[in-house]
């Protein structure tokens, strides 16, 4: 069903269910200072957007300590918010409208006044908000068009020039919440994993969500190779999902029997919890716009991001910059040979890469 259609019939739904039921207020009546008893936070996407909204979620848990907060988060990120103590409740929707009405039985059962949709798509979200009897909405509309479903929110953010992190702890500055600490966090606890002592560990996250975002495997062994002669402590460590296993196939085929010795590779072997494990304990990271490097960001790990069909001022690294340099190249890709279009990073050397991992390792 269309986007637009879905929302009409969404509103139609809803002017009619808010005539006889729910408890949805007038956005005048919204009182800054009030202290809200149960507030459901909405965040059903990716794993980077999740750890995008970690400093609102934590700025909500500030203001509003005794509070009985309900996540409604996506399936995939389980491991990074279940038995989490940012959170009472956890609900999982992957917003397939076939699930809402399990969705608003869990919400109704946590009786919450206030919903903060962080990141989640239209209309369904506000639909589930307002049935579950919220008393009040806000919203990141993420994006400058109207998306139909404004009629329905207390407050929201479209236009907005900046950082995603920023955009967020802005929205929930309505609330009176404050918005200066842009340090992602970790939801919840992860086993640490003794490291050996001398070693240092490169990690390469090779895949990434589309193949415009990957820099080449071939990019990846050169560097492999040019760490590998810096001495023999030097170590790569290989993260990623199931989806990356071609690249990690093609990644050892062009090593030797030797290099492949000195190449440790954890994809599609651990859970979230795990992956932050081994992650904690890599010197460096090589990514791209991916999950895990703001995965890394957040544990306070050493990044070296590329960049070339997004754009870093506004989903890149936010914090401790001196630990986080980007390389991005901003391309027109309708310009670029068809070959280098389908994988602009390739225009990234290897040379400029290392250069970065080597000043950020403290080496000459």
């Amino acid at each position: 069903m269309a986007k637009k259609l879905k929302t009409a019939l969404s509103n139609k739904f809803l002017q009619f269910y808010t005539l006889f039921g729910g408890r949805l207020k007038p956005r005048d009546s919204f009182d800054p200072t009030r202290i809200f008893t149960s507030i459901v936070i909405y965040s059903t996407t990716a794993l980077g957007d999740l750890m995008f909204n970690t400093p609102a979620i934590r700025a909500i848990k500030n203001r509003y300590p005794n509070a009985f907060i309900t996540l409604v988060s996506s399936h995939k990120n389980k491991g990074l918010v279940a038995n989490s103590p940012y959170f009472d409740d956890v609900v999982y929707w992957d917003e397939k409208v076939r699930d809402i009405k399990s969705v608003i039985k869990a919400l109704r059962k946590n009786q919450p006044e206030l919903a903060v949709i962080l990141h989640s798509k239209p209309p369904y979200d506000v639909m589930s908000a307002v049935m579950s009897g919220c008393e009040y909405i806000v919203k990141d509309l993420y994006g400058e068009r109207p998306t139909g479903v404004e009629q329905w929110l207390t407050h929201y953010m479209d236009n907005f020039e900046g950082h995603l992190i920023q955009r967020k702890l802005n929205l929930v500055k309505f609330l009176g919440c404050d918005n200066t600490n842009i340090d992602m966090m970790i939801p919840v606890d992860f086993p640490k994993i003794e490291k050996e002592l001398g070693k240092i560990i490169i990690g390469f996250q090779m895949g990434a969500s589309r193949p415009v975002r990957c820099w080449p495997v071939p990019k990846f062994v050169e560097l492999a190779r040019s760490l590998m002669a810096l001495g023999p402590e030097y170590e790569v460590a290989l993260i990623g999902t199931q989806l990356e296993k071609p690249l990690e196939e093609e990644f050892f085929s062009l090593l030797t029997e030797e290099e492949k010795q000195r190449v440790v590779s954890y994809i599609a072997k651990t859970s979230l919890p795990q992956l932050m494990s081994v992650m904690k304990n890599m010197d460096v990271m090589v990514t791209g716009d991916t999950g895990p490097q703001h995965l890394a960001v957040a544990l306070k790990v050493k990044t070296v991001s590329l960049f070339v069909t997004e754009v870093p001022q506004y989903c890149g690294p936010y914090q401790d910059p001196e630990i986080h340099p980007v390389i991005w190249m901003p391309v027109d890709l309708e310009k670029m040979d068809k070959a280098v279009s389908e994988q602009p990073l390739s225009i990234i050397s290897c040379d400029e890469v290392l250069q970065h991992v080597k000043t950020l390792l403290k080496i000459n």
